[in-house]
């Protein structure tokens, strides 16, 4: 909330941050930081301690995925499951340059077919590499901020304002209609052989 990026809602994508603000403010629980390391920044890395992704790991996969890793794939990172890139009993530790968060369709062809992840670094997620050897690079979500019409985007005071004036926010189209008519051509009867509606002819 201190800087003006948009913020991340789970499962859905970015939002601009006065509604992060405003979710915060109305006691949204579900909120919460992603743990870094204080020294550098890095998330969390916990080498071969240990098997098991921890909490703040999660949420930083979270952040960095945003959807499944897989080419084209675009399931949400809420529902995938934790991976790593170079397998546990290989030798492989539990840190973000070695997690992915595949869809469960896409973990399970990762272990039983041809298919396998590129490399991930502590901000990009993997690529991956096709049965033939092709490599595909890693989608990263697009963080950029949404361009939401004015209209929309007006504070509540701007709102009040309006009321206050008398104004009401009216789509263009409805007014423009509105004075193609207003010369009194009596434009707004019906074309003769078509019924109007909500009446009754005979």
């Amino acid at each position: 909330g201190a800087t003006d990026e948009p913020a991340m809602l789970d499962g859905y994508g970015p939002i601009p941050v006065t509604m992060a603000r405003r979710l915060i403010a109305d006691g949204a629980s579900s909120f919460h930081r992603v743990l870094i390391d204080t020294r550098d920044g890095a998330p969390l890395e916990i080498g071969r301690t240990s098997y098991r992704v921890t909490k703040a790991q999660r949420q930083w996969l979270r952040m960095r995925d945003g959807k499944c890793p897989f080419p084209g794939c675009s399931s949400a990172s809420l529902d995938n499951e934790a991976d790593h890139l170079l397998a546990w009993a290989h030798g492989g530790a539990t840190g973000i340059s070695n997690l992915a968060q595949p869809c469960p369709k896409h973990h399970k062809l990762r272990h039983t077919t041809g298919w396998t992840p590129g490399p991930a670094t502590k901000t990009e997620p993997p690529g991956w590499i096709s049965p033939t050897g092709r490599h595909y690079a890693s989608e990263q979500p697009d963080w950029e901020p949404p361009r939401l019409p004015e209209a929309l985007t007006k504070t509540g005071q701007d709102r009040a304002t309006n009321r206050a004036r008398g104004e009401q926010m009216v789509p263009q189209q409805m007014v423009l209609s509105r004075d193609l008519h207003s010369d009194g051509d009596k434009s707004d009867e019906p074309l003769p052989g078509r019924r109007q509606p909500g009446l009754l002819q005979t």
